[in-house]
């Protein structure tokens, strides 16, 4: 028995933001996102625009993808790294707007940079364990508004949604999956008295009323700050984590048509592709067009390269990511 991909799906917003527009926000030289860290522009949500609005997008299009439909979910995994609420959790909204039957077990995760590998291995347990006999993963981030008060980060998020299909086969599907975590380099992630802006939030109380009186509340810390020590700790646990996977899975490196890593900064990438001398050529990317978009990053470079074609029925690849925690992983998928 296998857990095996039966469709894909992701959602980008319409407005395109360049990053001479946040360079100037936030203090910024022009020129500066692209050559630090790789990104000319990213997408961000309309003001009335929510995470799970672009979660249910992604949804329905690998539903459509797999040719079933909500009433055919019975579990629905849904991360967001900096949700627009904490209670209830944004999964329920995707599930009301998704059309996800009562019987449906339905969860909010929390995993950072980490979390469609997260969902994948939860779905995985449910499938197997037979608790589950269709999963949709959902990844549903909206990052733009809550960092633009944080010059460091502000560059860095773009907004987006992934998700996918899973379902029990006899064969293919996932391979192997490694997660880890650095849990002692936690306040590595957090600035000094750093918390996010009030404004940064979306006004709930047009989506429900009542909600919060008085406005959202802050939502805790903001991450990616000691720069250096993240970049470090990105390329070794994402390079060794790539190698336990194949490992795992009985693979090396040329078994793996199609690498798919967490895209956070040009430069980690190019530096765990040199480190652990992997095929730049098989190695796809999308931070230049969309930023930094958290768990969403990986299930969207997938479904992109499926839909372009440039990923075909029988592929293995090779999914990375880390991201604040720390917290990191890989997974070998025949798609």
């Amino acid at each position: 028995m296998a857990v095996v991909l039966a469709g894909t799906g992701h959602a980008l917003p319409d407005t395109v933001v360049p990053s001479a527009v946040v360079e100037a926000a936030a203090g910024k030289p022009v020129g500066w996102a692209m050559k630090r860290v790789g990104i000319r522009e990213r997408r961000a949500c309309a003001p009335s625009e929510r995470s799970w609005h672009l979660g249910t997008r992604a949804a329905r299009a690998a539903l459509d993808d797999a040719g079933l439909s909500a009433a055919d979910v019975d579990l629905l995994l849904v991360h967001s790294s900096i949700p627009e609420l904490h209670y209830p959790d944004i999964a329920w909204y995707v599930a009301r707007d998704l059309g996800t039957p009562p019987s449906a077990t339905v969860m909010g995760l929390r995993a950072a940079c980490t979390g469609f590998l997260a969902g994948l291995r939860t779905a995985e347990q449910f499938l197997l364990g037979g608790g589950a006999r269709c999963a949709l993963v959902v990844c549903a981030e909206r990052m733009h508004a809550p960092m633009r008060g944080y010059p460091t980060a502000a560059v860095l998020f773009g907004d987006g949604a992934g998700a996918a299909v899973l379902r029990r086969g006899a064969r293919g599907g996932l391979r192997s999956i490694v997660l880890g975590q650095r849990a002692d380099k936690a306040d590595r992630c957090v600035g000094a008295n750093a918390t996010l802006p009030r404004a940064g939030w979306p006004d709930a109380a047009a989506e429900l009323p009542g909600a919060w009186p008085d406005g959202p509340p802050p939502g805790g810390a903001v991450s990616f700050w000691e720069g250096r020590d993240i970049f470090q700790h990105a390329v070794l646990c994402m390079g060794e984590a790539t190698e336990q996977a194949l490992s795992a899975a009985s693979l090396s490196t040329g078994d793996v048509d199609h690498f798919l890593f967490h895209q956070a900064n040009a430069k980690i990438l190019k530096s765990l592709v040199r480190n652990f001398s992997l095929p730049a050529e098989r190695t796809r990317t999308n931070i230049e067009t969309v930023g930094n978009i958290s768990s969403a990053t990986v299930p969207v470079l997938l479904d992109a390269g499926r839909r372009s074609g440039d990923i075909s029925p029988g592929d293995v690849v090779l999914l990375g990511a880390f991201g604040a925690g720390y917290t990191y992983g890989a997974a070998v998928l025949e798609v």
